[in-house]
Order: structure tokens, then C-alpha cells, then sequence
């Protein structure tokens, strides 16, 4: 996740390097030129770029946290003797056949064992 922000950084950070040093590389040195200020369009355009690049990072990373912290109602079913034993766990904790319930146990599933998860809808 924290990769994902740091990409989305270096992208801005990129499109600001660029348009800085654009501006720079259009003068030519035999020429005197006087500084030329960037286009009212081009600048706004950046900075929509910039906000758009914000606010679809914000909205994956709301979405993605979201939907890791969803509760979700584990059936386990020891397949030898039928009995049935109820954890509700967060999304996020689950991680092959082991997960981190609610209160704090960590579960450790066997092979002989059946799971049903239950979203919390």
C-alpha cells in the first residue's frame, strides 16, 4: 500500500519536475529572451492533473482500508466429529489457513477441517 503512495508521489513529483524545467529548455543561450511566464490553461491543467492524481489515490486507499477492515463470520467444521465453532475476524487478518479473530485468538486451521467465510453484509 505504501508503495502504491509512493509511486502516485513520484508521479506528481515528475510532472512538476517537468513542466519547471520544460520552461528552461525552450530558451535557446545565443538569445537573449525575456522569462516567459507559463500559459493561465497549462498551469491550471497541471494543477487538475495534480488533484485528480489526489483524489483517486485518496479514493483507492479509503476502498482497499475499507474493505480490509470488513467483518467477516468464519465457520470452522471438524469434519470427524461435526462440530461447528462460530469467529468473526476482520478481512485483513485472514492469511491462508490462519487468521487473527476479533478477540484477540489466532486460529490455525487443519487439513481435515472445513471453513465457510460469511461476509458481514
Amino acid at each position: 500500500m505504501l508503495t502504491k503512495l509512493l509511486f502516485t508521489g513520484l508521479i506528481i513529483l515528475g510532472v512538476y519536475i517537468f513542466y519547471r524545467y520544460r520552461g528552461r529548455v525552450r530558451s535557446q543561450p545565443k538569445q537573449i529572451a525575456e522569462p516567459t511566464q507559463p500559459s493561465r490553461t497549462g498551469r491550471v491543467a497541471v494543477y487538475a492533473f495534480v488533484c485528480a492524481l489526489l483524489l483517486i489515490s485518496g479514493a483507492v486507499f479509503f476502498y482497499q482500508w475499507r474493505e480490509a477492515h470488513q467483518v467477516v463470520t468464519i465457520r470452522v467444521i471438524d469434519s470427524a466429529s461435526n462440530n461447528v465453532t462460530i469467529y468473526q475476524a476482520y478481512r485483513k487478518s485472514i492469511k491462508g489457513n490462519r487468521f487473527e479473530s476479533l478477540d484477540g485468538k489466532t486460529v490455525v486451521l487443519g487439513e481435515a477441517e472445513r471453513v465457510e467465510y460469511i461476509d458481514g453484509n
